[in-house]
């Protein structure tokens, strides 16, 4: 029997939980309010490179070879809440090719 009210002991009840679930909420929401949206431009458009953001959700980065060495595409999302989350796609290597990143599927973006 006392094994049992060491365990009641220890579990934290959804009752006190809840007040600390709403909390966390509202500093999520009020951070996603005023962090303001992002840039959905290349930073900065790469000589030799082109970006694609013409699917929703996705942008991607095409270089010709020799460019955009060590260069990665990146997206900024907006989660349910309103959060701003960065998304990175592969690195461009030395023979050119294409990075893409994708926005995570309950966010939106570019923003």
């Amino acid at each position: 029997m006392a094994h049992s009210a060491n365990l009641q002991q220890r579990v934290m009840w959804p009752s006190r939980m809840f007040p600390a679930a709403v909390l966390v909420l509202c500093t999520v929401l009020v951070g996603g309010w005023f962090a303001g949206p992002g840039s959905a431009a290349a930073d900065p458009d790469l000589p030799g490179c082109t970006t694609d953001a013409s699917v929703p959700n996705e942008l991607t980065v095409t270089c010709d070879p020799g460019s955009g060495v060590g260069e990665h595409a990146f997206i900024r999302c907006r989660d349910l809440l309103g959060m701003p989350h960065t998304h990175i796609g592969a690195t461009i290597g030395p023979d050119g090719g294409w990075s893409r990143a994708n926005c995570a599927p309950a966010e939106t973006g570019p923003v």
